[in-house]
């Protein structure tokens, strides 16, 4: 389902939304988070395929918080960086660990290496490069597949 603006919606709905409905009223849809339902799938499907790897989640990143609270939240990380989605604490391939960022479509332009034009995007990017540079393996990834593909790859090295 759209609004008005062309965005997809979704109606998972809170206790109160649904006893609105209940009794009438009609209660308001919520944007899609694609990244979330793919980022969250990824975090299941490790845990049923590799049980002992440990995968920690950017659970803040999907909350919507209050002025305050993201000032404050901004405060316990450095400034201009910008933290992957997930990390999976396990070195393999010769790295420390695996960061993924995960979008719900492809990052790059068609030639498959030149970021689009998006400075959140771009921060992300930069952020990741100095990972690398510290011996961490990053990417990009848009799909469950694709990232636990990448997993796999690295783990028989």
């Amino acid at each position: 389902m759209k609004n008005s603006v062309g965005e997809t919606k979704t109606n998972v709905w809170t206790v109160k939304e649904l006893r609105d409905f209940q009794s009438g009223k009609k209660p308001p849809t919520r944007k899609a988070q694609p990244e979330y339902a793919i980022q969250a799938a990824f975090v299941r499907e490790m845990s049923i395929k590799h049980p002992t790897v440990i995968v920690f989640s950017d659970t803040a990143a999907h909350i919507k918080k209050t002025q305050i609270q993201q000032v404050r939240a901004n405060a316990l990380s450095s400034p201009n960086e910008k933290q992957p989605d997930v990390f999976i604490n396990k070195a393999v391939g010769g790295y420390h660990g695996i960061y993924f960022e995960f979008k719900a479509e492809t990052p790059y332009k068609a030639d498959g290496v030149t970021l689009r034009k998006n400075a959140h995007v771009e921060a992300q990017a930069r952020t990741m490069s100095k990972l690398e540079k510290e011996g961490y393996f990053c990417a990009f990834v848009w799909s469950v597949e694709m990232a636990v593909g990448i997993f796999e790859m690295l783990l028989k090295g």
